[in-house]
């Protein structure tokens, strides 16, 4: 009896937000991070071995071109989880503002897993250029090195934007549900400036990668922005989902 009732004294002790952030980890970084990895790093194996077959000398990497797939797919997803978590993480008795804590911790410790696990995967695939005669270029055709400014550099270009990218997607569901979808969609400009401001402005040209081919290369100025950028949303997201009524129908 005792055991019993300090497994529910402990269990109530455990803040909203950390309970919430478990169980979202879990299908984050299990179901999906971890799967993602999984079968694009196999595939990208696959390609440019079928590649170096048929040309002189490789001279992109191919790791580089799992960088969209791995801000994209999480950005959908974020969008998703607003909408859908949401209403149940409310039904289920937890607070709001636990639910905001949670979605913005999960947004960073994704989007830093996915970098590291990005950047590693590149550093591995460094060697393996090296040991065949290849060429560790980006993916723009310049030639130029992956990680000619750096190793952290590069892998903080990453993270800034791996989270942005989740952020925004945040932002986006939780404005679609709070606001419906004629002022969700005209707030999508918005929504997107997280993104928008790392992709930019904040990244520098030919030391880290955008999914854009072009970028103000304003450093350290343009990451300053970015960063408040950032905060300013994740404050935005805190406000929207502060006292959003939710939907009965949910």
């Amino acid at each position: 009896m005792t055991s019993i009732t300090a497994a529910r004294s402990t269990s109530r002790s455990t803040p909203q937000w950390l309970s919430a952030l478990t169980y979202l980890l879990s299908g984050y970084v299990y179901m999906l991070t971890l799967w993602f990895w999984a079968i694009a790093l196999p595939a990208v194996a696959i390609i440019m071995f079928v590649v170096g077959q048929n040309v002189d000398q490789v001279t992109a990497s191919g790791v580089a071109f799992t960088h969209h797939g791995a801000l994209w797919f999480p950005f959908s997803i974020a969008i998703i989880l607003s909408v859908t978590y949401l209403p149940i993480h409310v039904a289920n008795g937890m607070t709001r503002r636990s639910f905001t804590k949670a979605a913005l911790a999960v947004n960073v410790i994704v989007g830093v897993l996915n970098a590291t696990i990005a950047t590693t995967a590149l550093l591995v695939e460094r060697e393996i250029y090296d040991a065949l005669g290849w060429v560790h270029g980006g993916n723009d055709g310049s030639g130029i090195p992956i990680f000619d400014g750096g190793v952290l550099v590069y892998a903080l270009g990453l993270a800034l934007l791996f989270v942005a990218g989740l952020l925004s997607g945040s932002l986006i569901g939780v404005t679609y549900y709070r606001l419906g979808g004629w002022i969700g969609t005209l707030a999508l400009p918005l929504c997107l400036l997280p993104l928008g401001a790392v992709g930019l402005l904040g990244l520098g040209k030919g030391v880290q990668w955008s999914p854009w081919s072009w970028t103000a290369d304003i450093a350290p100025w343009g990451t300053v922005v970015a960063l408040v950028t950032l905060i300013v949303a994740a404050g935005a997201f805190h406000l929207l989902v502060r006292d959003v009524p939710i939907d009965s129908k949910d």
